[in-house]
């Protein structure tokens, strides 16, 4: 008995490291819960509007995926319109489904760890979801936290993207053209008064 004992563990084993070796990766999250203080605290932009989920935009190397964030509000930092922000994958369900129910969340952003945009902080504990403006949580004290924190904050739109810019490229390049053309008129002017005064 001892000897059958023995090769079933064996091929146990055997059979585990297979499968430990043919698994490439495996993503799983879970979040602590944050007090809504350490949330606020942790935050570096903090923006309110709805996630685009249309078109996936950037993975990155952990849980996170990028997607459009339409900003109507910025009530810390700076934010453009739209933003890319991160989203725990396993997240986007219950998010879209929110949002089509006319729901928009106060997101309270920070740079995580292997990305090249802003995600909530503590995954959800930075997704605060709004109806009708007014917060919607399952614990009243959290609720009430996050309510003052948004009749305190002071809103402002998003800063302008780089395309819509009066600064960009592509709008000096047109005004140092006609610049130019302008002086050559001018100087090719001046030169058939010149001519014709002889």
């Amino acid at each position: 008995m001892r000897g059958i004992g023995e090769k079933v563990w064996f091929i146990a084993a055997i059979l585990t490291l297979f499968l430990v070796g043919t698994v490439k990766e495996v993503k799983a999250t879970s979040w602590v819960d944050l007090e809504p203080e350490e949330v606020m605290k942790r935050s570096t932009v903090v923006v309110q509007g709805v996630y685009d989920f249309s078109k996936t935009r950037k993975g990155s190397d952990f849980i996170w995926v990028g997607y459009n964030f339409h900003v109507e509000h910025v009530y810390k930092g700076h934010a453009s319109e739209p933003l890319i922000v991160g989203i725990d994958g396993f997240d986007v369900g219950w998010a879209d489904e929110f949002q089509q129910k006319q729901g928009k969340f106060l997101l309270f952003l920070e740079q995580a760890e292997g990305t090249d945009f802003l995600t909530p902080v503590a995954g959800p504990n930075g997704m605060i979801q709004l109806l009708d403006g007014q917060v919607q949580h399952h614990n009243e004290k959290e609720r009430e936290s996050f309510s003052r924190f948004l009749k305190s904050a002071k809103g402002h739109p998003p800063d302008q993207t780089e395309t819509s810019s009066n600064d960009s490229p592509v709008s000096i390049l047109i005004i140092v053209a006609l610049a130019v053309v302008a002086a050559l008129y001018a100087a090719y002017r001046w030169r058939k008064r010149k001519e014709s005064s002889l």
